[in-house]
C-alpha cells in the first residue's frame, strides 16, 4: 500500500479536490501528505459506501482486482485502497497491507488513454455508477467542455456506454453547472453546488429553457432569474424551480417578474461580491445573501406562480369541456348500436347516459 498513490484526477472527488484548492492552495506533493488528504475526501464523500466496501474486504477479502500504472498512481480501485488502508491502519492483518492489482506500464499510455480507460471501468458497468451527481457533471466538464478536455462527446459516449444524446443532455448540465458558479461570483468553487445540493434544480432549469415558448432573446434573463432563485429560496430548491415554469414560459408575465426586480436583481448581483456573501461561501460551502434581498425576490416569484396558478384554475372549467368532447369524439357509435340491440340491459344504460349528458349540455348552454 505505501508504494502506491491516490489519483488527483479521479472524478469521485472532483469536487473535494476543488474545496481544498481553494481553501489550501495546491494538495503536497509529498506523497503521504496528499494521500491522507485524499484518504478524507473518499470516506467524507460516500462514508456508507466505504463502510460496506471495508466490511467485504475485510470478511470476505480483495475479490475483485484494482487497477493501476507502475508509478503508483491507482486508476480504478481508490474505495478499495482506502478501505485496505484503514484496515492496515487498524491491524487487521498482514493480507490487508497489500492491494490485488493489474499493474500497467504508465509510459505506455498517454493521460488520455488512461482516462477512458478509468472512464469505462467506473461509468460502463451500470452498478458501478455511484458518483455523487456533482462530481460527476465536473468531471463530464473537464473531460468534454473545459479548454485541457480531450475527448469528443462520441468518445465518451463510447467508453461510458451511454446514448450520445444523454451525454450531449449531461454536457449541457455541466455547462449550466459552470455558468452558475459564475453568475454568484464562485468560479469553478464546485463544492458550492455539492454543498447546495444543486443536482435536482439545475436539471429543472434545463428542462425549464428547453422550452419551445421561450423566445431566443429572453434564454439568458430566463436563467439568470432562475439562478438568482435558488440563491434565495430556502426549502425544496427543486420543487420551487419547478413550480416556476409557467412563469419562465409566460413572456409577459416573465418580463413583467424581471421588471419588477430590476434593481433587486441588480442588488443580488453586488451582493456576491459582499464579504457577508464572500465568507458564507468560504466558512459554510453555500451562498446567503441579505435578508431583504431574498425576501423580495422570494414574494415577487411566489406572486407570480401564485398567478399561474389562479390562471390554471380558471381555465380548468374550458379544459374540462374540451376534453370531454375529447372524448365523445372516442365513442364508436356503431358498436354502441349493436350494444343497444344486443341486450335490452345496456339499451337502457345507453338511454340513462345520453339523458345525462344532454342535462349538463343543456344546464351548461343556458347559464352561459
Amino acid at each position: 500500500l505505501e508504494q502506491l498513490k491516490y489519483n488527483k484526477q479521479n472524478g469521485r472527488i472532483a469536487t473535494w479536490i476543488s474545496e481544498n484548492e481553494s481553501e489550501n492552495g495546491p494538495l503536497p506533493e509529498n506523497v503521504t501528505e496528499a494521500n491522507n488528504t485524499i484518504e478524507k475526501f473518499i470516506v467524507d464523500s460516500n462514508p456508507d459506501a466505504l463502510k460496506k466496501t471495508k466490511n467485504n474486504i475485510e470478511k470476505f477479502d480483495q475479490m475483485e482486482a484494482a487497477v493501476v500504472l507502475s508509478d503508483g498512481t491507482i486508476v480504478d480501485g481508490n474505495r478499495r485502497f482506502t478501505a485496505l488502508r484503514l484496515l492496515s491502519k487498524e491491524g487487521k492483518g498482514q493480507k490487508f497491507n497489500y492491494i490485488k492489482a493489474v499493474v500497467l506500464p504508465n509510459q505506455t499510455y498517454s493521460p488520455k488513454e488512461i482516462k477512458a480507460l478509468e472512464l469505462n471501468l467506473q461509468h460502463a458497468k451500470e452498478e458501478r455508477v455511484d458518483y455523487n451527481p456533482i462530481d460527476r457533471l465536473v468531471d463530464i466538464y473537464r473531460d468534454l467542455l473545459s479548454e485541457s478536455s480531450a475527448f469528443t462527446p462520441e468518445e465518451y459516449a463510447t467508453e461510458v456506454d451511454m446514448p450520445i444524446k444523454d451525454v450531449k443532455k449531461e454536457m449541457e448540465l455541466a455547462q449550466l453547472l459552470v455558468d452558475y458558479l459564475e453568475f454568484i461570483h464562485q468560479p469553478h468553487k464546485y463544492y458550492i453546488a455539492r454543498q447546495q445540493n444543486l443536482n435536482g434544480p439545475l436539471r429543472e432549469i434545463q428542462r425549464i429553457l428547453k422550452s419551445k415558448k421561450i423566445e431566443e432573446d429572453d434564454a439568458q434573463d430566463a436563467k439568470e432569474l432562475l439562478f438568482s432563485t435558488i440563491t434565495t429560496v430556502t426549502g425544496d430548491a427543486t420543487r420551487k424551480i419547478r413550480s416556476m415554469a409557467n412563469v419562465i414560459t409566460n413572456r409577459e408575465l416573465l418580463h413583467n417578474t424581471l421588471d419588477e426586480l430590476d434593481e433587486t436583481l441588480n442588488d443580488l448581483d453586488e451582493s456576491f461580491e459582499s464579504e457577508f456573501v464572500k465568507d458564507n461561501a468560504k466558512e459554510r460551502h453555500t451562498i446567503e445573501v441579505p435578508v431583504e434581498i431574498s425576501g423580495k425576490i422570494n414574494n415577487v416569484v411566489e406572486k407570480k406562480i401564485e398567478t399561474t396558478r389562479l390562471a390554471g384554475a380558471q381555465k380548468a372549467p374550458l379544459e374540462a369541456l374540451g376534453k370531454a368532447n375529447n372524448f365523445m369524439g372516442n365513442v364508436d357509435v356503431r358498436a354502441l348500436k349493436l350494444l343497444a340491440d344486443g341486450s335490452a340491459e345496456d339499451n337502457e344504460e345507453i338511454k340513462i347516459l345520453i339523458s345525462a349528458i344532454k342535462s349538463k349540455l343543456n344546464e351548461i348552454e343556458e347559464t352561459i
